[in-house]
């Protein structure tokens, strides 16, 4: 009977027809060793399921998608995902811990240790990423192409960023709360070695330099400045280097023992300007505005500035001081310099000593002025006795006077005597 059944419903022999078909398929294809391969998607969760792409412990997951791409983790509560061709996440050893790539191709995350600590890739081709250390770090890549984003193994509370560029270089070397950012640059390099609360920063603009070498609230930042500038803050507290445009400028503040030093360049090319520098320097400033090639310095010392507005080639120095000001104004070519308290601008001078030239000018003038008054001086030193010739004569005026035999007297003597020969 049920023979007879199956053989007069044809929609049942399709059906079987069909089921067996895709049967036989699955087991032939298993049987010819067409399994998903190694570029295929695959996850693990605590430590089960996934492959040698994709490994994970208790607590943890990973997840890859896309041609070699690979997913790792391990630590507690951590997670790493891979998505894109030759991508590659991987977590250790830390607690809540996160590596993420998404999309490009060939980039690599890694977060390692600590807590908290995230490791972020999206878009892009061939970056590498990788935070580690204690708590709260975090490096992140958004697009590109060869950047190497890294915070420290140690410290908390360190951000690393590059967004956009290539072949950059943004690094954290331990320390607390710093930040070194580049965005929209390429071929630069952005560097925090150690400290607290330190800001380096590289927005837009290419093969900059810019690197806070430790203290405490430095900040090194170079602002839509073309190519070639080096800014560096030299440790130090609260000490500030920043470039506002322009190309091949090489800016340096700060320094161990120097505080509250500031250097600032706007739009201008080629010029180098240092501040501070020497242990025990404070407040010192330089800012030049406009021109190129120009030099200047203040400081090593406290309370030193020195400026360049609108002039090319110009060397100005202040300090030691304190309080020493030299500026360049509207100029070209020229030297001012103040190394005691005053104002130097441009051939102004105000207090301090004078310039060399001028003080080797001055002072025979005064001395002739001197002789010149003084030469009436022996009539009266005379009247007050001094022995000179004039005096002499007047002494003997008086002596003889009082009636000491001199030559004269003794002409009187004879005059007086002739009548009673």
């Amino acid at each position: 009977m049920i023979a007879i059944n199956a053989v007069s419903s044809p929609r049942k022999i399709t059906g079987a027809l069909v089921a067996g078909a895709v049967t036989s398929g699955v087991l032939a294809g298993a049987g010819l060793g067409l399994a998903p391969t190694a570029n295929a998607t695959c996850a693990s969760i605590a430590g089960i399921g996934g492959r040698a792409d994709c490994t994970s412990t208790l607590f943890s997951a990973a997840f890859a998608l896309g041609d070699g791409a690979q997913a790792h983790a391990s630590g507690s509560f951590s997670a790493a995902f891979a998505v894109g061709s030759g991508a590659s996440a991987t977590t250790s050893a830390g607690v809540l811990d996160l590596a993420t790539t998404l999309l490009g191709d060939d980039n690599t995350v890694t977060a390692t240790g600590g807590f908290l600590n995230w490791a972020t890739n999206i878009g892009g081709s061939g970056n590498a990423v990788t935070t580690a250390g204690a708590i709260r770090n975090a490096a992140t890549n958004i697009g590109g192409t060869g950047n190497t984003v890294t915070t420290p193994q140690g410290g908390y509370l360190n951000f690393a960023r590059n967004l956009f560029g290539d072949g950059n270089t943004v690094t954290i070397l331990g320390g607390q709360a710093n930040t070194a950012l580049n965005l929209l640059g390429s071929n630069g390099t952005v560097t925090i070695v150690g400290g607290s609360a330190n800001l380096a920063r590289n927005l837009f603009g290419d093969t900059n330099t810019v690197r806070v070498a430790g203290g405490n609230g430095n900040t090194a930042s170079n602002l839509l400045g073309g190519t070639g500038n080096t800014v560096l803050s030299q440790g130090g507290f609260l000490n500030s280097a920043r470039n506002v445009g322009g190309s091949g400028n090489a800016l340096e503040v700060g320094g161990l023992g120097s505080n509250l030093t500031t250097v600032l360049n706007l739009v201008s090319n080629g010029n180098t300007l240092t501040a501070g520098g020497g242990t025990g320097s404070n407040l010192d400033a330089v800012i030049n505005t406009g021109g190129g090639g120009n030099t200047i310095s203040a400081g090593p010392g406290n309370l030193n500035a020195g400026f360049n507005f609108l002039g090319n080639t110009n060397t100005v120095t202040a300090g030691p001081g304190p309080l020493a000001l030299a500026g360049s104004v509207l100029q070209d070519d020229l030297t001012v310099t103040k190394t005691n308290p005053g104002i130097a601008i441009n051939s102004f001078r105000v207090g301090g000593a004078v310039a060399t030239s001028r003080q080797s000018s001055t002072v025979p003038k005064a001395n002739a002025v001197r002789i010149r008054t003084t030469g009436d001086r022996p009539k009266i030193v005379n009247a007050a006795g001094a022995i000179t010739g004039s005096n002499t004569k007047i002494r003997k005026a008086t002596v003889n006077a009082a009636g000491a035999t001199t030559g004269s007297n003794k002409i009187r003597a004879n005059d007086h005597r002739r009548p009673g020969k």
